[in-house]
């Protein structure tokens, strides 16, 4: 009867675990091929109202990481710079993530407030452009929320930018 109990609570609990990302499909998608070897750069930019949240520098430190392990598992080597884009004149795309605006929950917050925290979300605007001659391949919305309602296995900031990260090196490799 113990393991029935258990089944329900992980069947009621487990749509807060993820965290999904919705994509438009606005333009082409912004393929460099699967395991290319290639370099992306990541910029992360964003309005007034992000770029001037006080946990804004928080939320930047957040993508390295899982933008990283994606390259790798790409087989593309990543970099992640804080200036405008450049043409670099190397095989590669640079990925602008022009974060319109976000809401961040770290993990402990949510840990120790649950419902209270509230809802995290991204909302980004991506634009990947050919890293050699810096023309646009393509532009797509990414967004992301979670639910407070999913208590501490609701999707946080940091599970948000990671599945961000995902789809957009999906996209890349498509």
């Amino acid at each position: 009867m113990r393991s029935g109990a258990a089944l329900v609570a992980t069947v009621l609990l487990a749509p807060g675990c993820a965290s999904t990302v919705q994509k438009s499909e606005e333009s082409a998608p912004a393929s460099v091929g699967p395991g290319t070897g290639k370099t992306v750069v990541l910029e992360l930019t964003g309005s007034a109202t992000s770029t001037d949240s006080k946990d804004w520098g928080d939320f930047k430190d957040l993508w390295r990481d899982p933008c990283a392990h994606e390259a790798a598992l790409a087989g593309d080597s990543f970099v992640m710079q804080d200036r405008e884009p450049v043409p670099m004149g190397a095989e590669g795309t640079h990925v602008t993530v022009d974060v319109a605006d976000y809401r961040y929950v770290s993990t402990g917050a949510r840990v120790m407030l649950g419902v209270m925290t509230g809802n995290a979300y991204i909302n980004a605007h991506v634009t990947f452009s050919d890293l050699k001659s810096g023309a646009v391949r393509a532009t797509k919305t990414y967004d992301t929320t979670s639910s407070a309602w999913g208590g501490v296995f609701s999707g946080m900031t940091t599970k948000q930018v990671t599945a961000m990260c995902h789809e957009i090196f999906v996209d890349l490799a498509k």
